[in-house]
């Protein structure tokens, strides 16, 4: 529960909201008790028949507080005399005779009455019992009417505020979850490349989906619902318990015992549910894995013909989730029935009970008033207990989500872009590895052993080596994607460690082989490799750049041209499209440093020897690494380094590498088609 505890620090800057939420849950329990508290005048007026004689009961002595007096009670309808030759008193027709020291009160009738007998016994709703007495109609059947209509809008009332409590609690909980998924967009952004090594991108969108949205029913519950629904049961059950008192100390006890009882059942449901909730997120980020890599790959799928394997790994996946989630779900069925009914257990032997004094004791009509009323505040306690029966279930849930989100806002992050280090000036000599090693982390050994590498500025070095020798992980260094586990990356004598990410990231541009665009304009994806600059790009230069990229002829055939919008990943391009469309966003970001791995692999002949010609000219005074998998690729270069298993074997022109390395002599006899 810790990280859901964290997650509710977001809820702070709408506190407002809360506190007045929680100000219409007070009035919401004040509303609800009243309404079943009616009850009692209710029940008085319904089948208390009026007085219509006289008789003798105890009533408070005003001369002597604390102390009863016997009065005697007459109806309206007797007129009284006071004899003296009368020692107590005498009863003829209509008329009643009492002797001069003997009190005569009129008998009241209705809610009067009720106040009446209350204040006799000293209850704590006599004055308000009163208050109403006075301001009903003394006929029975309005007065009837009036409490009717005032548990009517007392519902209205209390629906009107449950409505007001349900928006400011969602409002600020809303605001809340936008605050907390741009924190951690924003800390999934500026992660380092070794958490998503780690958790796959369809765990982290499972995660902004399912798990940010159990956070947020979470939050609805802990604010609104243990709040609003605990005020109605306490006052329910504060009012049943002070009544039940009246009628015999020891029988709240009996509705007290059954706390812990529910306590600890709800407690052993809450772990199995936090477990079980748990286990469905990691199923269901696994299926969201196993559906993002079939749409992406849907062409090898269908050419392969895999359909059959992918729609059987669906299956199992999505079996896995059911059952999880169905584990989830028998816990959660069984908690609200199993509460419910041990309250109800509970709430019989208590009114059996009461029954029991009544008839022992003789308790009247008066007791059956007050034994009715206790019962009503326990069925009204009953409902809000009810509803927070399951709770701490979805709060379960709440805190299983919370953990797989926190995971992502407290994962490792790099550096702000200009937060840290001192600014880096523009590669004006060399970049050079020395004794560089990298592992990744929790990986079987080191991937780069020991590295020895002097780059000149405005050199075009060719980066060879078998497949996994560990080419893309040596170029990734360059803009820190990852950092060395030891030795040192130098621009101009300068450990990149030490400058700050901008300045250094500022004069790289990148071109991969998997190229992304963006869901947005040909002209907008350019212009993002000039992203960087205060003044954003004008027509002219982007034009510029497709041209030297040799893209503008295709775009101009696009229905829109520049402002034509993209289809997701760019799906509507061919694959030499995207690639020339990536090398125009590296050319107008105007880089002193170009990494291109394997940046012109789906492009024909005729098109990469344009583009060769492009390179050719932009590399001139730039710094360019080149992945290269083809022998034409390497027309451009200066150097040629060849890696094999993390090291670089040796370092050359062509020429020289003939003459002297017989892994670049196979490379070259087999194609150089080494793979990344």
């Amino acid at each position: 529960m810790k990280q859901f505890f964290q997650a509710l620090r977001f809820v702070w800057p709408y506190r407002w909201r809360i506190v007045l939420a929680w100000v219409c849950a007070v009035l919401i329990g004040g509303l609800w008790v009243g309404s079943f508290s009616a009850i009692l005048p209710m029940f008085n007026l319904l089948f208390q028949p009026p007085e219509r004689g006289v008789r003798f009961s105890e009533q408070p002595d005003p001369d002597h507080p604390g102390r009863l007096e016997r009065v005697l009670e007459a109806s309206d309808q007797w007129h009284v005399v006071r004899d003296e030759k009368v020692e107590c008193f005498e009863v003829k027709g209509q008329t009643v005779r009492v002797a001069p020291d003997v009190r005569v009160v009129r008998s009241e009738e209705g809610l009067m009455r009720l106040a009446q007998k209350a204040k006799a016994k000293g209850r704590f709703y006599a004055s308000s019992v009163r208050v109403l007495a006075d301001w009903l109609p003394k006929d029975r059947f309005k007065s009837l009417v009036w409490v009717m209509a005032a548990v009517v809008a007392m519902s209205v009332a209390r629906g009107a505020l449950t409505y007001v409590n349900d928006y400011l609690v969602g409002h600020g909980v809303s605001r809340a979850m936008l605050s907390l998924r741009l924190r951690v967009y924003d800390r999934v952004l500026r992660a380092r490349l070794a958490l998503f090594s780690r958790i796959g991108a369809g765990d982290i969108m499972s995660r902004f989906q399912q798990d940010c949205f159990l956070i947020t029913e979470g939050m609805k519950t802990i604010l609104g619902k243990v709040v609003r629904e605990p005020i109605k049961a306490a006052a329910c059950l504060v009012g049943a318990v002070w009544i039940g008192v009246s009628i015999d100390p020891y029988l709240p006890v009996i509705v007290l015992v059954s706390a812990p009882v529910v306590g600890v059942l709800v407690r052993s449901f809450a772990r199995r549910m936090r477990r079980a909730s748990r286990k469905a997120l990691e199923s269901q980020a696994t299926l969201v894995e196993i559906l993002e890599e079939s749409l992406l790959g849907i062409r090898a799928v269908k050419g392969y013909r895999l359909e059959g394997h992918e729609r059987k790994k669906f299956f199992v996946g999505g079996r896995r989730l059911f059952k999880q989630q169905l584990r989830a779900v028998r816990i959660d069925a069984v908690t609200s029935p199993v509460v419910e009914t041990i309250f109800m257990v509970v709430a019989v032997a208590a009114v059996l009970v009461g029954i029991k004094m009544m008839i022992d004791r003789g308790l009247g009509a008066a007791g059956v008033e007050e034994l009715t009323l206790f019962l009503a505040l326990l069925v009204g306690a009953l409902d809000p207990i009810r509803k927070l029966s399951n709770v701490n279930n979805r709060l379960q849930r709440a805190a299983s989500g919370a953990q797989r989100v926190f995971e992502l806002l407290e994962s490792e992050s790099e550096p702000r872009y200009g937060a840290t280090g001192q600014v880096l000036p523009r590669l004006r000599e060399r970049i050079e590895f020395r004794g560089v090693s990298f592992a990744y982390s929790g990986g079987s050994g080191p991937v780069l052993r020991d590295i020895n590498l002097t780059v000149r500025r405005g050199e075009v070095l060719a980066v060879i080596g078998r497949t996994g020798c560990g080419k893309t992980t040596l170029v990734s260094l360059i803009p820190r994607f990852f950092d060395p586990t030891e030795g040192a990356v130098l621009i101009d004598g300068t450990d990149i460690q030490e400058v700050t990410l901008r300045s250094l990231r500022d004069q790289i541009a990148i071109v991969t082989q998997e190229t992304i665009l963006f869901g947005d304009s040909v002209a907008n994806n350019i212009a993002l490799g000039a992203r960087q600059s205060a003044k954003a790009p004008a027509r002219r230069e982007i034009v510029a750049a497709a041209r030297a990229a040799h893209a503008d002829e295709f775009i101009r055939n696009l229905p829109d041209g520049y402002d034509t919008v993209l289809a997701e990943r760019g799906g509507s391009l061919s694959g030499g499209e995207r690639q020339r469309l990536a090398l125009a966003r590296a050319i107008i970001r105007d880089p002193t440093i170009l990494i291109l791995d394997e940046a012109t692999s789906a492009l024909d002949e005729e098109t990469q020897q344009k583009i060769q010609d492009t390179l050719r000219a932009f590399a001139k005074n730039r710094t360019t690494f080149l992945i290269a998998h083809r022998l034409s690729t390497l027309s451009i270069v200066d150097r040629i380094a060849i890696m094999d298993a993390g090291r670089i074997v040796d370092v050359g022109t062509h020429e020289e590498l003939l003459e002297r390395c017989a892994l670049y002599r196979r490379l070259r006899d087999i194609g150089l088609d080494g793979g990344p």
